[in-house]
Formats: C-alpha cells, sequence, structure tokens
C-alpha cells in the first residue's frame, strides 16, 4: 500500500468534489507529504491551483503536490501498451495492418474505465505519500473502474485454465510424438501477471487503507446519488463510506427535507458552507478553509 490513506472524493458532477478533495489535501498536506490526484476529465485542478501542464507533478507547498491527468494522453498510452503486447505476444500479427486494431481499442466502451483502472494501480504503487487524494470523474464511470479489477479477475481466471489446457494439451501431444516441449510459455506468464496485478488493486480498494468520501449538496438528486454509491460500496466492495460531505451547506425551508434525509445516514458527516463567492482559487480555498474543522478531519484520517 503506497500510503497510510488512499482517499477517493466521489459524487454527482457539479457538487464540488475538486472543492473538497483541495481542501482536503491542504488539511491533510499540514500532517505529512500529500498528492492530490485529478482523474476528472473537465480539469478543474487546473483551474483552481493554478497548474500549467497536465500530466506532471506540480508542487504546490513543501508538502503537498497536485497532478492533473489528461484522459486523452492516458488513452493513447494504452493503446500503444496494448500495440506492444499484441506485438510481442502475437508476432505473426505484425505483418497484419494494426490501424484497424488500434482504432477498435481507442474507441472502445469501457475505455476510459481501463485508464482509470491503470492510474489507480499506478497509485497503489507509489512511496512518496502519506496521503493520496483523489479527485474522480464522475459516478457512473467511478463505479465501473472500481468494479473493473474484480471483472478482470473473473476473466483472466478463465484465460489461465484454458491457456493452462492448451499446454497440458500440447505437452502431451509433444511426449507421444517425441519432441521436445517448451514448458515457458509467455502468454500464461503474461496472464500470471495480470491477475497478480489486479487481484492486488481489488484487494487495496477494499482495504482500511483506502476511504472513500463522498459528496453531496443540500439537493435530492447529488443526495439520491450519494445513496446509490453507499449502497454500491457495501454491496460490491463491502466497504463503507469513510465521510459524508454536504457541501453548499444552507439551511432553509426549501433544503430541510433533504438535510434531514442527510443527517439519518449513519456515516461521519462534513458540512461546507455556501460562501457568497464560489470558490475558484487556492486563494478561495484557503478562505473556505477557514471555517471548516480541520481537527475533526485530521483526527478522522489518522486514526
Amino acid at each position: 500500500m503506497i500510503s497510510d490513506y488512499v482517499i477517493l472524493v466521489m459524487g454527482k458532477g457539479g457538487v464540488g468534489k475538486t472543492t473538497v478533495s483541495i481542501l482536503l489535501s491542504l488539511i491533510l498536506s499540514s500532517l505529512d507529504n500529500t498528492l492530490i490526484y485529478s482523474l476528472d476529465p473537465a480539469k478543474h485542478l487546473i483551474k483552481y491551483l493554478g497548474i500549467r501542464n497536465t500530466m506532471e507533478y506540480c508542487r504546490i507547498s513543501k508538502t503537498l503536490t497536485a497532478y492533473q491527468l489528461d484522459v486523452s494522453k492516458a488513452i493513447n498510452t494504452v493503446v500503444d501498451h496494448y500495440t506492444s503486447l499484441i506485438r510481442d505476444l502475437i508476432p505473426s500479427l505484425s505483418v497484419l495492418n494494426l490501424e484497424d486494431v488500434l482504432d477498435i481499442i481507442k474507441y472502445s466502451p469501457g475505455v476510459e474505465e481501463e485508464v482509470f483502472m491503470k492510474e489507480l494501480k499506478r497509485l497503489y504503487d507509489l512511496r512518496e505519500y502519506r496521503y493520496v487524494v483523489i479527485d474522480t470523474p464522475p459516478t457512473g464511470i467511478t463505479l465501473r473502474t472500481l468494479i473493473m479489477p474484480k471483472m478482470y479477475k473473473v476473466w483472466l481466471d478463465k484465460l489461465v485454465e484454458v491457456r493452462e489446457r492448451i499446454l497440458s494439451l500440447r505437452y502431451t501431444i509433444a511426449r507421444t510424438l517425441g519432441r521436445e516441449f517448451k514448458v515457458k510459455d509467455q502468454v500464461l506468464e503474461k496472464l500470471y501477471e495480470l491477475r497478480t496485478e489486479y487481484n492486488s488493486l481489488w484487494d487495496g480498494l477494499r482495504s482500511e487503507k483506502t476511504s472513500y468520501v463522498l459528496v453531496s449538496e443540500p439537493e435530492v438528486m447529488p443526495l439520491l446519488e450519494v445513496m446509490d454509491i453507499i449502497k454500491f460500496l457495501e454491496g460490491e466492495l463491502s466497504v463503507k463510506p469513510k465521510l459524508l460531505v454536504m457541501n453548499k451547506f444552507v439551511d432553509t425551508l426549501e433544503t430541510s427535507e433533504v438535510l434531514k434525509e442527510f443527517n439519518l445516514l449513519p456515516h461521519d458527516k462534513l458540512l461546507i458552507p455556501k460562501v457568497e463567492k464560489p470558490p475558484s482559487t487556492l486563494d478561495d480555498m484557503m478562505e473556505l478553509l477557514r471555517i471548516i474543522d480541520k481537527e475533526y478531519i485530521m483526527k478522522l484520517f489518522k486514526s
């Protein structure tokens, strides 16, 4: 595990996931080295923190580093990786035109989820940070990304079983014919390697070191989405959210029912009041930080 905590900030688009991610990162960076890592295609992190370039680690302070993923560039990296695998594992295909294959990979459903899953895997292999706060993409993509390691594990188990049977049959035929048989098999070794990687990620996502922070605002649809995420986390990953955040909190007659339902949820909670000027810069975040219970957050993630 990379750190004491990997924190995934989730919720409906527009509720302030990036704002909450930055606030958490600022608080946790007062404890130790912290990385805020944005997978959000909207790239709000660039605007808020004044980051010049995507795909580069940017030092915000002595103990806080930020990184904004560029999804298009990351997809191209994945395509290049699979192209290399195809050429290495199946050399006979090198004589064919691979362009059609590459287009299929690039535009296939689920390629974004594949990119985000690989980024999560890479984050779990880091060593420099005690806290990693991940600003996630929209809920649907995030949930599909979180379940993918489990799906891949099932597929890889079956592929390993099929490949082992093929090799066993080849071995039997070779012995019968008195021919030499090479035990080492590149395809099977790669399948073993991938299965180990996805098992490790799946275990990490469900471990006590990974925390889920769910963000809502005082409206019905964002709260319903938070409830759906809770159901997913408990049903698919067998974990509970670490913290529920009600962003843009304002206690009025219109919001009273939503706030009542929010307060009934059996999880730790944080209220972030609605401010007159929506935060859009690091200075705005620092001002908002003044009215948040920082000690509560520190205690929650130190325990």
